[in-house]
């Protein structure tokens, strides 16, 4: 069976997926059920209390959930669904071939996820060397083995990616559970912890930011996971609601957690693993922290495989696992030091690839996919614009601002020459 889909994965890396191929929208739901309950929450809610109070991060959560679901999640699934190609080919038709190399493969997929590996790789060594009482010593070698073991899943394709993903939904309530009682418990009640005050005081819109930037990647090669699945909207958007639903409530716990754990002496609260170590779970729950950042690895394991794939041929198996090992080799270079830098990038850079996608689809090719060869400079000039003018316009959402910017640049090129196409 497992030979049997890594096949089918690899005869489709780069074709359009046959109606009778497609899957239930329900394997989409699980993958980013899985994406979310681990990496976008508890990772993203450690990182808001450096700056918001419980309050603001409940707000920036909720109003981060809607933008991530209506702008991103939903128009780039469509589009995934109705071409049946996965992003890179789609990009084509904003960047061109050559030019899809550039953005939607090396910016969106390939320099992002191989971070994310190393990042979650960081964070499951740390509670597998915390469950283990294990010397620090043993920590790069432990980071080796799970770096390897986790792109398992992902080399052989999108089938034991949803079934991991669907084990990992008793495993996220149980330590969702067990560490909210631990954490009110220790905090002496939830009115000490909506009294809490940061330091170094941020605005709302900078925690949606921050959680639009660690979801960014997630829904913008969204087009990867939705070309499997059958093309009505509404299946589309039933997968965006199941599969990003952990974030309202598991950010909420999770901003809890590390709000008590950071009393206690927590320097790095997005770090899941040390924060349920300093609320005293049992060592069980450090070893399940490994199989949910596991579920959020393979899908920055699997796209980067497809995008590598893309741009240098060979094989979609082995470069996932050249994928793991790069990433795994920036978490021995301790990029976790680096999260919330790394996250606010990624909203400045990668949202105007998006925009100018949609724009080409929805606007200017009118539902269509035209792809172009070799480079499409209108493309590549919008995306640059966007990602300068999301750079020295930090204001509003800088995702949105991005977005807007190149999307709207690259429809106001074609309208313009459109024109003067008609008068000549």
């Amino acid at each position: 069976m497992a030979a049997e889909q890594r096949k089918l994965e690899d005869y489709y890396a780069n074709r359009p997926i046959p109606l009778n191929k497609r899957k239930h929208w329900l394997h989409v739901a699980a993958i980013y059920f899985g994406l979310t309950a681990s990496l976008s929450s508890f990772t993203t809610a450690g990182s808001y209390i450096t700056g918001l109070s419980l309050s603001q991060a409940i707000v920036s959560n909720i109003t981060s959930y809607c933008v991530l679901a209506l702008v991103f999640f939903l128009p780039m699934g469509i589009i995934g669904a109705r071409e049946g190609l996965n992003t890179y080919n789609i990009g084509e038709g904003a960047f061109g071939a050559l030019g899809s190399k550039l953005t939607t493969a090396l910016v969106v997929t390939i320099i992002p996820s191989i971070g994310w590996y190393g990042i979650q790789v960081s964070i499951a060594a740390d509670a597998l060397s915390l469950g283990l009482g294990s010397p620090e010593a043993l920590t790069p070698w432990i980071m080796i083995f799970l770096g390897i073991l986790f792109a398992i899943p992902a080399m052989y394709g999108i089938t034991s990616m949803a079934w991991l993903d669907f084990i990992s939904i008793p495993i996220i309530l149980f330590i969702v559970g067990f560490g909210l009682y631990k954490a009110i418990h220790i905090g002496g009640g939830m009115d000490g912890l909506f009294a809490y005050e940061p330091e170094t005081a941020k605005s709302i819109l900078w925690g949606i930011n921050l959680s639009v930037g660690g979801m960014i990647i997630g829904t913008t090669f969204l087009p990867d996971y939705a070309r499997w699945t059958h093309k009505k909207p509404s299946g589309i958007a039933l997968s965006g609601f199941v599969g990003l639903s952990p974030e309202l409530l598991l950010v909420i716990v999770g901003v809890i957690m590390a709000l008590t754990a950071s009393t206690l002496g927590v320097d790095q609260p997005w770090n899941v693993a040390e924060v349920l170590h300093a609320l005293g779970l049992p060592v069980v729950a450090l070893f399940l922290v490994i199989i949910l950042q596991w579920t959020t690895n393979i899908t920055a394991a699997y796209s980067s495989g497809l995008a590598l794939e893309k741009i240098f041929g060979w094989s979609r198996f082995w470069w996932t696992f050249i994928s793991a090992v790069l990433g795994t080799a920036l978490a021995m270079f301790g990029i976790i030091d680096h999260f919330i830098n790394f996250i606010m990038l990624l909203s400045i850079f990668v949202s105007p690839v998006a925009g100018v996608i949609m724009s080409d689809y929805f606007l200017v090719a009118k539902g269509k996919l035209i792809r172009k060869d070799l480079i499409y400079w209108p493309g590549i000039v919008s995306w640059i614009f966007g990602s300068v003018f999301a750079y020295f316009f930090p204001y509003f959402i800088e995702a949105i601002n991005g977005l807007i910017a190149g999307g709207v640049f690259y429809w106001l090129y074609h309208v313009i020459t459109s024109k003067k196409k008609g008068e000549a």
